[in-house]
């Protein structure tokens, strides 16, 4: 029988859920409608396409800023500035560089810098974000 309705889908997700399951973490629906947002917006798609066109359009010295308000978003923005923040990438063994490859960035945080609870006091929406930073360097293309 197909699910017509958004309340047909949330009853079908409790019915799934074993009873234990369904305390803590909120509504057993939740992260199916975020996954289903998250698909039907591509957003993980528009975040791979936006971070490096931003990157490119950042003159040296400056800072490169993104908040992402759950794991895969996070995640992606790690890497990304993480690679940019990588120099050589060389066998640890290989006497010389032979990659000539310098990082462009400087890391302003070595971690994902959360609210205080006094930001979420006044916003809770920004319970979850997550802000990740960095500089652009000299040398950097």
């Amino acid at each position: 029988m197909p699910i017509e309705t958004t309340n047909e889908l949330v009853e079908t997700i409790k019915n799934a859920v074993p009873a234990p399951a369904r305390f803590g973490g909120g509504h057993p629906a939740k992260r199916v409608f975020q996954a289903i947002r998250i698909a039907v917006n591509d957003e993980l798609g528009e975040l791979d396409r936006a971070l490096p066109a931003a990157w490119a359009v950042l003159r040296t010295g400056g800072r490169l800023g993104a908040i992402s308000f759950h794991s895969l978003e996070d995640r992606r923005v790690k890497r990304f500035l993480a690679d940019r923040a990588h120099g050589c990438i060389c066998p640890p063994d290989l006497p010389v560089c032979g990659c000539g490859r310098v990082p462009e960035a400087e890391l302003m945080t070595q971690r994902a810098v959360a609210p205080t609870p006094g930001e979420v006091a006044h916003n809770p929406r920004a319970a979850s974000g997550r802000l990740r930073a960095a500089r652009k360097i000299e040398g950097a293309a």
